[in-house]
């Protein structure tokens, strides 16, 4: 019973399918049928503005193109500046020996100045009773040289009218003696192997002071064979301090006692 309903309503559906197909096959074949209809106006040829045909363009009208304008002549080019002679840089004349006859002058100027003579040390003056100490040599607080003419008069004081010096006199001499030449000697410097190094000369002078006879050589402590050259030097030194310090102030009447004798310079004395 089913099955039949169902048969019965597809049945149905597929005959009012085939209704609407007809009936719109239908109407489509109507309407294609129909012939368009264009509506026409008729206008009279009177009415109708004239046009005209423009005219052919001319090819003399037409624009030509410009001639090219002619290229600016160059200006001339200005004269070249003249040219300014460079002066010569004057060379330098003879810088050498300028140099050389200024350096001439300058030892000259030099050689001709004084020298400078070395400082004296300041005396010391000699306590009474402290003679003694000047003919120990040994002890480190010896006497200083004193100035010479205190020393001098004080030789002069204490001189007996005996004609014999006493140790202690001639020890007050030699030391005025010593305080004149001391400050003119300055004896080389060197090592630890001079430092007691000494030499004696032989010192010959006239009534005034002055030196009769240059200074000879006695003998020399300290020299070897390694320090021949520096043992030289300090006996010249000592050469040169005689000459450079005489004439010395004496008392004349005792030229006798001084007229000639031995030094000994030891620069732990007169240093």
């Amino acid at each position: 019973m089913t099955e039949g309903r169902a048969l019965l309503i597809a049945a149905l559906l597929h005959v009012g399918l085939l209704l609407a197909l007809s009936l719109g096959v239908a109407h489509s074949m109507r309407m294609t049928a129909e012939p368009d209809v264009t509506p026409v106006e008729f206008v009279d040829i009177a009415d109708m503005a004239q046009v005209t045909t423009p005219p052919k363009p001319s090819m003399e009208a037409a624009p030509q193109d410009p001639e090219p304008l002619a290229a600016p002549e160059p200006m001339p080019e200005a004269p070249p500046a003249p040219k300014v002679p460079t002066p010569p840089v004057p060379q330098p004349t003879k810088v050498a020996n300028d140099t050389a006859a200024q350096d001439a002058i300058a030892e000259a100027v030099a050689a001709a100045q004084p020298k400078k003579q070395p400082p004296v040390k300041a005396p010391v003056k000699p306590v009474a009773g402290q003679s003694a100490q000047l003919v120990d040599k040994s002890k480190p607080n010896a006497a200083k040289p004193r100035e010479t003419s205190d020393l001098a008069k004080t030789i002069e004081d204490a001189l007996p009218k005996q004609s014999r010096l006493s140790p202690i006199q001639a020890a007050t001499l030699e030391q005025a003696i010593r305080a004149q030449i001391a400050p003119c000697w300055n004896p080389p410097i060197g090592g630890s192997d001079v430092a007691d190094m000494t030499a004696v000369l032989r010192i010959r002078l006239n009534k005034d002071g002055s030196v009769a006879a240059p200074p000879e050589f006695v003998s020399q402590t300290g020299a070897t064979a390694g320090n021949q050259a520096y043992a030289r030097a300090f006996v010249e030194t000592a050469r040169r301090a005689v000459l450079r310090c005489a004439p010395l102030e004496l008392p004349a009447d005792l030229y006798s006692y001084w007229r000639e004798f031995e030094l000994n310079f030891d620069p732990r004395l007169m240093t």
